[in-house]
């Protein structure tokens, strides 16, 4: 049986974004059966944790007889891989995709996670409103590039909804509360594709239901945090 780690709560506005459900999506896209395992913040520093994810991040991927995963990006390969599923039939196309995945998560999610880092993060609103001027321009440019590269094309690669699309458009969402993927109309077409999919759908219910079985106080934290916007 496959076991996936995923936190017991995290603030409202984190919630549909922590990247267990970029392999929750993949799982059920794949058809592969799992579980979850929700973890607090004296589990990810445990000894036992850092031992499975030396960074104490979720989610890890355990699995009966494998080496335990870590690192979202390397899961979902490793799924898609050995599910022969999410992958193109043609050569050529499954090394495009390959490429399209990690692009996703070193050429564009960074320069996205900027923005979320302004808008939810820096407490200061003098520091934040400067430190989103600095983002802005280079997550734009980065979005403008991917949606040239896109062009009239309904998948990243190829003519099927691949690993490479799960996995950029889950990037999408970190600015899910801007217009900067609205300004691209292919773009914000083909993301829509993308969670449209019965697979997406049932991943971000599955883990919103975890949340609101769960509050700050699951996490040690302060009940207040169950307001954070």
């Amino acid at each position: 049986m496959i076991t996936i780690t995923a936190f017991k709560w995290v603030v409202p506005f984190a919630q549909g974004q922590v990247r267990d459900h970029r392999l929750r999506w993949a799982l059920k896209e794949v058809g592969w059966e799992y579980e979850v395992e929700l973890i607090d913040p004296a589990v990810q520093k445990s000894d036992a944790y850092r031992a499975e994810q030396p960074f104490g991040q979720v989610p890890v991927l355990r699995e009966d007889g494998r080496p335990t995963l870590f690192e979202t990006g390397a899961i979902l390969l490793d799924i898609a891989e050995r599910s022969g599923k999410l992958l193109p039939t043609d050569e050529s196309d499954r090394a495009l995709a390959r490429c399209w995945l990690f692009a996703a998560l070193n050429s564009v999610e960074i320069y996205l996670a900027e923005i979320a880092a302004a808008d939810f993060f820096i407490e200061d609103e003098a520091v934040a409103k400067g430190y989103r001027a600095f983002a802005l321009e280079p997550a734009r440019e980065q979005l403008a590039k991917l949606s040239d590269a896109l062009g009239a094309r309904q998948w990243l690669v190829g003519d099927d909804f691949t690993i490479a699309d799960l996995t950029m458009a889950s990037v999408m969402k970190i600015v899910g509360h801007t217009d900067l993927v609205e300004a691209h109309d292919n773009l914000a077409a083909w993301r829509d594709r993308c969670f449209e999919r019965p697979a997406y759908r049932a991943a971000i219910a599955e883990q919103c239901a975890d949340f609101e079985r769960h509050g700050p106080e699951d996490m040690g934290w302060d009940a207040s945090l169950a307001g954070s916007d």
